[in-house]
Formats: C-alpha cells, sequence, structure tokens
C-alpha cells in the first residue's frame, strides 16, 4: 500500500472515530471504548504517515475530541486521555529517535557516497598511471631491443632507417620522423632517413629547417608545442614549416663528447601534442642513435682505410684485384666490356733522388688526384705498385677509354709540380687493354697492358699504347 493511501485512509478513520465520539449518540460502553480504541490506532498510524507533525496533530485532534466526549457526554476522560497521552508520547519520541536514525543514516550514506567518489576517482588516476606504466615499460623494454639491434648493426643506412623507424613507433603520436645527419666537411645537416605516416608526405627541408639549425647550432634538445605561439622563432621562418602542417614539433641532437652527428626530430600538424615524457624519451632515443651512428662510421672508415692507400687515396692492390674479378664478371653477365688502364710515372726513381721520398710522395699524391678526376664516376681507380697505378673503365667501349687515357696523360703533362719551391714538370706512360676482346681472364688482360706499357715505354715514354 503507497504512502499516499495509508495517509487518507488515516485521515478518514480518524474524522470517523471523532465524529461518532463527539456526536451526542447514545453509544454502549464497549462501543465508545472501541471508538477510543480506533482513535488511537489512527494516532499511530499518523505517526507511519506524517511522522513528528502527524502525532503532534494528530494527538492534539485526539485529545480535544475525548475530553469533549467526555464533558458533554458524562463519560470518565482521565483513562482515555492516559492511554492517549502515553500512546501519543510514546509515537513522538519513536519518530524523534527514527528521525535522528534517518539523519544520522544520511549523513553516514553521504560519507560513504563521498569516499566513494574519492575512491573512484582513485580508481581512475590509478588505472591512468597503471596504463602509464604500462605503456613506459612497453618503451623501455623496446629501447633495450633496439639497443641490441644497434649493437650488431653495421650499416650506416640500415641504422639510420632502424632508427628513425623505432622512434616514430615508440612514442607514436607524429606525422613524420626525420633522422639528419651532419656533413663534417661542410658542417651541414642532410637528411639521411624518414619515416612517415603517409607515404605521400613529402619532406622538402633535405637540408633542415629552422628548428633543425637552431638545434644543431644550440647543441640542446627543443620541444615546440605550438609553432604560432613560440617566440623563439619569427612569423616569416615558421610559415615555411606551415606548408606542410606542421604544428609541434619536439627534436634532440645526436651529441658524441663535443661533435653533433645529427638531428632526431618528430612533428604533428597538431598543436600542444608532446610532453617533457615525450621528449625524454626522444633524449634518450637520441644518445641511443649518436652511439649507434658513430659505430657505424667508425666502423666504414676503418673499411675504407682497410682498401685505401693512405698516401694516394687510390684504392690498394688487394682490394683492386677483387673488384677486377666482380668486374669480369658483371661484365660477361651484362655482356658489356671494360678497359683496363695501367700507368706508371715517368723517370720517377730520378725526383726522388733529386729532390727527395717527399717530393716522390707529392708526385704520387697530386698524379691520383689528377687520374681520379680524369676517369668517370664509377670506374675504378687503384695503386698497383710503387710508382703504379691501374684503373678500370667500366661499361667503356674501346674509343672512349683511349679519348679518357690521352685527357688524363695531357692533365698530368700540363699540370706543374712544385718540388723544393721548384717547378718542374710531370709526365706518364700507360698501357691500354679491353675486355673481352684483348683477354677473357683477369691474369691475361693484366698481361697484354703491362706489355703495351712497356712498349709506350720503349717508345719514348709521354705516350698511350693499345695492347
Amino acid at each position: 500500500m503507497n504512502r499516499s493511501l495509508r495517509c487518507l485512509l488515516t485521515g478518514v478513520l480518524f474524522l470517523s472515530c471523532a465524529f461518532l465520539l463527539v456526536y451526542p449518540f447514545s453509544w454502549s460502553l464497549p462501543l465508545s471504548s472501541a471508538l477510543l480504541l480506533l482513535l488511537n490506532v489512527a494516532v499511530v498510524l499518523a505517526m507511519t504517515c506524517f511522522c513528528i507533525r502527524g502525532v503532534l496533530v494528530f494527538g492534539l485532534a485526539a485529545f480535544v475530541t475525548i475530553l469533549w466526549h467526555s464533558l458533554h457526554l458524562s463519560g470518565s476522560f482521565i483513562l482515555p486521555l492516559a492511554l492517549l497521552s502515553i500512546i501519543t508520547l510514546a509515537c513522538y519520541f519513536n519518530c524523534l529517535h527514527t528521525e535522528r536514525l534517518t539523519q544520522k543514516a544520511k549523513v553516514e550514506l553521504g560519507n560513504l557516497e563521498e569516499e566513494n567518489n574519492i575512491l573512484t576517482v582513485e580508481l581512475h588516476h590509478a588505472c591512468l598511471e597503471n596504463n602509464n606504466l604500462k605503456q613506459k615499460l612497453q618503451r623501455y623494454i623496446t629501447l633495450k631491443d633496439l639497443t641490441d639491434t644497434l649493437s650488431s648493426t653495421l650499416s650506416l643506412e640500415k641504422a639510420t632507417s632502424l632508427i628513425s623507424s623505432e622512434t616514430f613507433n615508440v612514442i607514436g603520436k607524429s606525422e613524420a620522423c626525420l633522422l639528419y645527419l651532419v656533413d663534417q666537411d661542410r658542417q651541414r645537416l642532410y637528411l639521411a632517413s624518414t619515416k612517415r605516416q603517409e607515404d605521400r608526405l613529402e619532406i622538402k627541408a633535405k637540408e633542415g629547417d629552422v628548428f633543425d639549425n637552431w638545434v644543431f647550432k644550440q647543441r640542446t634538445r627543443l620541444m615546440v608545442k605550438d609553432i604560432k605561439k613560440d617566440f623563439r622563432f619569427s612569423a616569416q621562418e615558421v610559415k615555411k614549416e606551415e606548408a606542410r602542417g606542421v604544428q609541434s614539433l619536439i627534436s634532440a641532437p645526436l651529441v658524441v663528447g663535443n661533435k653533433v652527428l645529427g638531428i632526431l626530430r618528430l612533428d604533428s600538424k597538431h598543436p600542444e601534442l608532446y610532453d617533457t615524457d615525450d621528449l625524454r624519451i626522444l633524449d634518450i632515443m637520441s644518445d641511443l642513435a649518436a652511439v649507434a651512428i658513430q659505430t657505424t662510421m667508425f666502423y666504414q672508415k676503418t673499411q675504407k682505410l682497410a682498401i685505401t692507400d693512405g698516401l694516394t687515396g687510390t684504392f690498394v692492390h688487394r682490394h683492386f684485384q677483387e673488384r677486377f674479378e666482380q668486374e669480369i664478371s658483371r661484365t660477361l653477365w651484362t655482356n658489356s666490356q671494360f678497359a683496363f688502364l695501367m700507368i706508371d710515372i715517368d723517370n720517377f726513381k730520378s725526383y726522388n733522388d733529386k729532390y727527395g721520398h717527399i717530393a716522390g710522395d707529392i708526385v704520387l699524391k697530386q698524379i691520383a688526384g689528377l687520374i681520379k678526376s680524369g676517369v668517370n664516376p664509377g670506374d675504378i681507380v687503384a695503386r698497383y705498385g710503387g710508382e703504379e697505378f691501374g684503373v678500370l673503365l667500366v661499361d667503356t667501349p674501346q674509343y672512349e677509354a683511349i679519348k679518357i687515357a690521352e685527357r688524363i696523360k695531357e692533365k698530368i703533362e700540363k699540370e706543374k709540380f712544385v718540388l723544393r719551391r721548384e717547378a718542374t714538370k710531370v709526365t706518364i706512360s700507360a698501357g691500354i687493354a679491353f675486355f673481352p676482346k684483348d683477354a677473357r681472364k683477369r691474369e691475361d688482360l693484366i698481361r697484354r697492358a703491362d706489355m703495351a706499357l712497356y712498349k709506350a715505354k720503349a717508345e719514348g715514354k709521354n705516350r698511350i699504347c693499345i695492347s
């Protein structure tokens, strides 16, 4: 039964009993007692429906009714009034106690709800922190794996590609990851590797932009949350980056000792994207990248030193012979041709005797530079012996090879050699053999070129002879 219906029944019961008791009917004693009892029941029901106010109002009304009934109908009112008073007071104190318990329960419920809200917020923060810790743990695991991989990578191209790719994946969020290396001779940046979210995204700043050059010069990391609001860069400089849609970026230099090897950068078309944790991870990755790139550069330099003559900068004899065999196989496979040019410096011993061995080294170095500048890209130049040089003219027909040999001879003949402050002239003699026309084996081709060289020497030197 709902509360409204109970209230209605209570009011009807009370009014009915009060009317019957007040109206001057000649009720028998048992019936009057029953009405008085129902009146008390109505007061109890008022307690359940209207609480304290209902008890007080209905109790007072019942008191007046009983008093009226007793006075006007000559009935005894002491016992009914005493009973009503006891019931009313009992109901009043019961309501008062109930309200206190209810208020206390509400306060405790409010406290519990507040604690529950606090715990819910703390749980949410704990979940976020847990996710952040998982993400950080995954990043550090990736960094460890990257360290292991980089430590075994000796190719600069593979190392730069791996660094840009892993940086892009570990930090995420970005549209592009750019890895610039420093040309140590020109002290300028050049783009070594990229990782892009979209392959059609074009990177026009092949030598870096204002942000990259800032990091390069300052030798410190950089975070730009919004390029339009960063006071360190002018609006005119920023407009160039807006063309690619860059709005925020982080960048870190690759530093080993006092030397900057490159720049590692992430950028995005969304402002306010990166935070200090992203910059810290990028800084760690740039340190790993710097060590890996330095290692690969040292390895490549060592490899180059192992196959390069320290004085002339040309290949050593052993490496030249290996390349010779490779070129023969390649030429047979492609059904092409090449020429082998054997060069000897005329009267080289006389320069050593007259000016000393240091002067002889100067002549060798200068002639090696003239030979390298006179051949085509891809041709192979080596120091074949003491004062002899071997040249493989790759994919070169006979008439073109002769022109190249004559051009080298003329350049050397016109060159001025200053030995002990004395200008002098140096000439060369050379023999040419052609593959596969003159021979199809390395030893035979070398022998034919050597015979042509001796012929040039016998005919008066400073000339080119064909096998």
